[in-house]
């Protein structure tokens, strides 16, 4: 078993992107499996939504615990929970049950995208834990980005409840690896629900932590308002093809990938405030030009989709997703486990909402518009009040 230093920041991106991943691949496939199940379009949107809820829910019970019991524990738990919800979910028989099995399948995945954020966190310091957030957000992304071409793939040759036989198989493998490398990170602690409360308290108390983690999960996950309409806008305003969903929705995990990398070369230059700034000022300016060509209605792949949202929207997430994370584990770095957990659990809350307004209006790409920029203005607001 390696040591904490020697735990392979490969293995936690594959940790942490596990998570995301079930629900990034089966975005492509979601008209097939309301043919299957003879199910509407909202009952099959809630495979999605309520995957992000179980992620939400899950990451602020489990990093307490993983204060308390250590990382290892709640990582095999998880994994687990992951691997057979997978399971249960390939041969789920009606569209309540494969909407149960993606929750809990969520509620396992979610162990992986709190903790290898927070082993991270445990094994690094200072400008150190930037960086390596930000080589490990790289190599994360690789996975959503590929993940809705794998998903289309995979449904193409064998079904698409292949799917959860790929995600059952990952799992397993994410067990093994965490027999192999992982050990307690940081130090066990005494718990309690009296302690539970008492860090949470002491973390929502503070400004400059709620501000860092509502303005960083506004700059970052607001950008489910466009994923969970992108087949939409594609098919029938571009008139485009499912295969084209999967190649734009890879393309939006590009844009976040340049950010990130930015981020990483940046660390130590420039401070994380800069970063911040810059990152969110950048969403903040095409967001505002997205809105203004849809309310117009001069939208098209090649002079809006690709070069505002997919490449400069995401760039500015990128940007601001490690820095705003970065900043509020520091906080207060001894309760890191309850900090991960609860600035995981708003990221996800937020998706969750701002995937649900965008399907307010008859016009997809004009209500993303409208979510994302008021979630940019939000995330100024909120990160100023984190300085």
């Amino acid at each position: 078993m390696s040591s904490k230093g020697n735990i392979p920041l490969w293995f936690l991106a594959v940790l942490t992107l596990s998570g995301t991943l079930a629900m990034h691949i089966f975005v492509p496939v979601l008209p097939l499996v309301g043919q299957d199940f003879h199910a509407d379009l909202h009952e099959v949107q809630l495979t999605l939504s309520i995957y992000i809820l179980g992620l939400a829910i899950g990451q602020l019970f489990y990093g307490p615990l993983a204060d308390s019991f250590g990382r290892r524990p709640i990582l095999i738990f998880g994994m687990l929970l992951y691997s057979a919800a997978s399971i249960g979910a390939l041969f789920a028989t009606n569209i309540e049950m494969l909407i149960g099995m993606r929750f809990i399948q969520a509620l396992g995945g979610c162990t992986g995208l709190l903790l290898g954020r927070a082993i991270v966190r445990d094994t690094s310091t200072g400008a150190d834990t930037t960086k390596r957030l930000s080589l490990m957000n790289m190599m994360v992304m690789f996975g959503p980005g590929l993940a809705p071409l794998l998903g289309g793939l995979l449904a193409s040759i064998s079904g698409w409840r292949s799917i959860f036989i790929a995600l059952s198989i990952l799992g397993l493998i994410n067990l093994v690896l965490v027999y192999i490398f992982i050990q307690d990170s940081a130090l066990k602690r005494e718990t309690s629900v009296k302690i539970v409360v008492s860090n949470y308290k002491q973390l929502i108390s503070s400004p400059k932590f709620l501000g860092l983690t509502l303005g960083g999960g506004l700059a970052t996950t607001s950008i489910y308002a466009f994923l969970s309409v992108a087949s939409y806008i594609v098919i029938q305003q571009f008139g485009g093809t499912l295969h084209e969903v999967g190649i734009y929705l890879a393309l939006i995990m590009v844009g976040v990938w340049i950010g990130t990398f930015a981020t990483s070369l940046l660390a130590g230059r420039l401070s994380i405030d800069l970063m911040i700034t810059i990152g969110s000022s950048i969403s903040f300016v095409f967001a505002s030009i997205f809105l203004l060509f849809s309310f117009f209605d001069i939208i098209n792949v090649y002079t809006v989709m690709i070069p505002i949202v997919i490449v400069c929207f995401c760039v500015g997430a990128g940007l601001t997703s490690p820095a705003s994370l970065t900043k509020a584990l520091n906080v207060n770095p001894k309760i890191a486990g309850s900090a991960s957990g609860i600035y995981g659990c708003c990221q996800m809350v937020i998706g969750a909402i701002c995937a649900s307004l965008s399907g307010i209006d008859d016009n997809p790409a004009l209500a993303a518009a409208c979510v994302l920029f008021i979630s940019c203005i939000v995330a100024q607001i909120s990160f100023r009040v984190a300085k």
